[in-house]
């Protein structure tokens, strides 16, 4: 969907996170070491909840070696790079299309995550390189933060294999053939909460204390781990403060949470988490959520405690009951589900379009009221008088029940930023939804896409993509020649 190159204004809705209950805006920051400071110091202080409370697929086979890219690739990136999360070294501070990373060209690359202001990259000899904001040890080394370097990792002298990983907004999570790995810090409302017990940052990778079953999956929330065991039960750690560990953390002992503890929930196959929300798929095809739900990010009916602002524990989306799902993934505020016929359910937060959703399938009440703010907007130019953003500081627009994206191609896999999305299709061709300000949907315009939008570019002329990644405001993709 084309649309016009004007520079949209910041006055509805911006994304932000919300700390009991107000409204708390953030504008990009744009250019420069000062504002990538500034955005540094101030970018994750995650959401205090508001009242913290007390498809079917058969099992897939499961082992230590997730599935990659059958060749490798070459990295591209784009978005914004004010804390050098492409990569492209330190003059260049946002990149409107994708854009080759050359320093991994001669790497052999298969694999690619994203975090808030960091990425990483996987070999497929189980090198692991990384880049980007480094200010709490995210990157897990020393030198450059704005192109990639490898991480050296050795064990009892013997060097260790990564085999998977996955990036919050200040650590990042690795299954290794020495078991899981993981560096940097946890935060809370209130700043740093800490790597573990013992430490507040962990610089380098470290193996994870309290595990003691083989990890065939991991899946990283902004300051939250999820790791399901072969057995097919589910580990939590790092900040708990929103439920999205699925267990009841005393604010006093907040720490507590930075200990793996198992969940209540048994025969899981497949995970997925949003910045402070969490979803399990069990063996009989049921999905289930919990965490943060400010947005309606959970999914959940409103008879099962959807219309709270958390939920504490693992609660079932029964809408999604007879839906065969692939994929679960999370952004700040929404989430998708992929099924295995490649058709995406949205729900959450949708003030930027994070759903897919077209407008028309807004609450109407939500509707009624976007009509009287744009009523009062107009009124108030007209008067020459200022618009009182704060009349409508309350009002939001979410989608509460898990929707079908319509007129959407099939997708192989999707995956959120924290408020945009990409999605791929079995040709190799990429979608981006939601927000746009910051470049990250690689269409070249700082506006919002409403609906999955394909993307174009020189780069992508002749490839095939084969992995995706977004982060904060920024994404990657990882591509191959197309024969």
């Amino acid at each position: 969907m084309a649309k016009a190159k004007s520079k949209k204004t910041m006055e509805r809705q911006a994304p932000y996170k919300v700390t009991n209950s107000k409204t708390q805006k953030r504008k990009p920051a744009k250019g420069g070491k000062k504002a990538a400071e500034t955005r540094a110091k101030a970018r994750s202080k995650p959401p205090k909840a508001d009242h913290p409370l007390a498809m079917r697929s058969s099992r897939p086979d499961i082992n230590a070696e997730p599935t990659r890219a059958s060749e490798p690739g070459h990295v591209l990136v784009f978005g914004s790079s004010d804390c050098g999360q492409l990569g492209l070294g330190d003059e260049i501070l946002q990149r409107k299309k994708p854009y080759p990373l050359r320093v991994l060209d001669d790497e052999q690359i298969v694999d690619i995550a994203a975090g808030g202001l960091h990425n990483m990259a996987l070999t497929a000899d189980g090198r692991l390189f990384s880049w980007g904001c480094n200010d709490q040890r995210a990157l897990g080394r020393d030198g450059d933060e704005t192109t990639p370097a490898e991480i050296k990792l050795d064990a009892k002298g013997k060097p260790v294999r990564f085999i998977k990983v996955a990036c919050g907004d200040s650590v990042t999570v690795a299954l290794t053939d020495h078991g899981v790995y993981s560096w940097g810090t946890y935060r809370s409302s209130e700043g740093l909460l800490g790597f573990n017990l013992h430490q507040e940052i962990q610089p380098v990778p470290n193996l994870v204390e309290g595990i003691y079953e083989e990890v065939v999956d991991i899946a990283v929330g902004a300051d939250h781990v999820l790791a399901l065991t072969k057995q097919g039960e589910l580990l939590g750690w790092g900040n708990g403060q929103q439920h999205q560990l699925g267990r009841r953390i005393i604010e006093r002992r907040k720490k507590n949470g930075l200990r793996p503890i198992k969940l209540g929930l048994k025969h899981v196959v497949k995970i997925g988490a949003g910045s402070y929300h969490s979803f399990a798929v069990t063996q009989d095809g049921q999905l289930y959520a919990w965490g943060l739900n400010n947005f309606h990010q959970c999914g959940v009916a409103s008879e099962d405690g959807g219309d709270e602002p958390v939920v504490p524990l693992p609660t079932p989306i029964t809408s999604l009951k007879d839906v065969r799902i692939q994929q679960v993934v999370g952004g700040e505020h929404h989430s998708l589900v992929l099924s295995d016929d490649g058709a995406v359910y949205a729900f959450g937060r949708s003030d930027s379009h994070q759903t897919g959703l077209p407008y028309t399938t807004l609450p109407e009440d939500v509707q009624a009221l976007d009509t009287k703010r744009e009523e009062a907007k107009r009124e108030a130019k007209t008067l020459g008088k200022p618009f009182d953003e704060t009349l409508f500081a309350s009002h939001k627009k979410a989608i509460s029940k898990p929707t079908r994206l319509p007129n959407c191609p099939a997708f192989v896999t999707v995956a959120c930023g924290s408020n945009h999305n990409i999605g791929l299709t079995k040709d190799g061709d990429i979608y981006s939804w939601g927000y746009g300000d910051m470049l990250a949907l690689g269409n070249g315009e700082e506006e919002d896409e409403e609906t999955p939008t394909l993307v174009e570019g020189k780069r992508l002329e002749d490839t095939k993509v084969t992995r995706i990644a977004a982060g904060g405001q920024h994404s990657a993709l990882l591509v191959r020649p197309a024969n």
